[in-house]
């Protein structure tokens, strides 16, 4: 049996690799890295997280808990050892970067039927099997290749990463810990008071700033709103970071005894508590104002950065033009695309993305095709987005209860919810065991 070709051993890469290995098929995973690294990436560790540490909710009535759920059922790797993984982090499913990165790479270079080449790939052979999961950062070449295989434009948009602060430099005398909505002691969560004097000071900062000068980068001109930049949500209004990452809503000061007027949360970044991300706070403002601005607040007038903020590129193809059936392309059947670069947003969604891919090319070399996935799944729904000609102006899609049917009768939202997640829990099952029935049919 042919080895299957994995390009990228990023979070769907490694999936991909992982998977395919679990049912017997040989892999070939290319990473580029260390001899080519990404703007992004520090290390040439598979699977590092250059975004969050969080994967999402664990709570299944939430839409990234949701599909969470259905990626452990379906016996997704890279799920599993994110729960080793794991730091508190309220109901969200946060990782320790390394560990996560460190427990994927053992898997990977442990599998007897996984090997690993380090060398960037510039193009490949179309009818061969193929996961193409290079990422939202693929090198020049193959962006170029891809393009010109393809015949259409590449869409590009821009996401950013939030500064991470060594904890122990944080003042406590203007910090406290607690989730929102929670009047128990603790919490999961470091929250920064704001008084409005001191939010509007910030905000003028922060308009005021430099941003960073790039340069490898185009100009950049699209931003995704779920990792948008926090001197872009300012310019949309002097309140609107008030209403967004740093709403104060269900959080009280212990040292006033009153809601404050905006807050910035950090989370633990590793499982010691050494490391805190600024929640949401995804910045491209220069290094040497970042350092400026948040120093100006009291509780960080000490802090020292492990990581500061900076935008990065994303790339995607236009998946509604170019897909065909699950993640192959139309115009080479035996080539899938993978991760970001198939147009999802978001950690497990890139996942799934690689686990789907290996399932649909494990049962394609036994002729099989994999059977529709159900309307009613996270998973499907996400499929179907990628798959929606309808769609004008095709942008990443997340999970989100927007993508599931709704139930013929009205209701209201909370029933609507939880009528949606039992339909889609109860419609995976049934997949799952229709598609191990399969998985011992081919190995009879």
């Amino acid at each position: 049996m042919n080895s299957v070709i994995v390009i990228g051993a990023g979070l769907a890469g490694s999936e991909a690799a992982l998977t395919l290995a679990s049912l017997g098929v040989p892999v070939k995973l290319y990473e580029m890295r260390p001899w080519k690294m990404t703007p992004a990436h520090r290390t040439d560790k598979p699977a590092e997280l250059v975004c969050s540490n969080s994967l999402g909710s664990r709570r299944v009535d939430k839409p990234k808990g949701l599909l969470l759920w259905e990626a452990l059922t379906a016996g997704a790797s890279l799920p599993r050892l994110a729960l080793s993984a794991s730091v508190p982090a309220g109901g969200a499913l946060a990782v320790d970067r390394q560990i996560f990165s460190d427990l994927v790479g053992k898997a990977i270079q442990e599998h007897p039927m996984i090997e690993i080449v380090r060398q960037e790939v510039s193009s490949f052979d179309t009818d061969r099997y193929t996961i193409v999961a290079a990422g939202p950062l693929l090198s020049d070449n193959l962006s170029n290749y891809l393009s010109s295989l393809l015949g259409t434009d590449f869409l590009h948009f821009y996401d950013a990463i939030s500064p991470t602060v060594v904890a122990d430099t944080i003042d406590m005398e203007y910090a406290f810990w607690a989730n929102r909505y929670d009047d128990s002691d603790g919490g999961d969560y470091l929250n920064i008071p704001l008084t409005e004097e001191e939010y509007y000071q910030f905000v003028e900062d922060i308009l005021a700033a430099r941003k960073y000068v790039h340069h490898d980068f185009e100009e950049i001109e699209k931003f995704f709103d779920r990792c948008l930049p926090i001197e872009e949500i300012a310019r949309r209004g002097k309140l609107a970071l008030a209403y967004g990452p740093m709403r104060p809503v269900g959080l009280v000061d212990p040292r006033t005894g009153k809601r404050p007027f905006a807050v910035i949360q950090l989370r633990k970044e590793n499982k010691e508590g050494t490391l805190l991300n600024m929640v949401g706070f995804q910045t491209g403002i220069s290094h040497t104002d970042q350092v400026k601005i948040f120093r100006k607040i009291p509780a960080l007038r000490h802090a020292e950065f492990a990581r500061l903020g900076q935008i990065h590129r994303n790339t995607f193809i236009n998946a509604p033009k170019v897909l065909g059936d699950s993640m192959s392309l139309r115009c080479c059947p035996k080539v899938y695309v993978a991760g970001q670069l198939s147009g999802t947003e978001g950690y497990l969604e890139a996942i799934m993305g690689g686990f789907w891919s290996a399932l649909s090319i494990f049962f394609d070399m036994h002729g099989i095709k994999l059977p529709e996935l159900p309307k009613f799944s996270m998973w499907g729904g996400i499929q179907r987005y990628l798959h929606d000609e309808t769609v004008r102006e095709f942008q990443p899609m997340g999970s989100n209860f927007g993508l599931l049917p709704l139930p013929d009768k009205k209701m209201k939202k909370k029933q609507r919810r939880q009528w949606q997640v039992k339909r889609a829990i109860d419609a995976w099952l049934q997949y799952r065991q229709q598609i191990e029935k399969m998985k011992m049919e081919v190995s009879k």
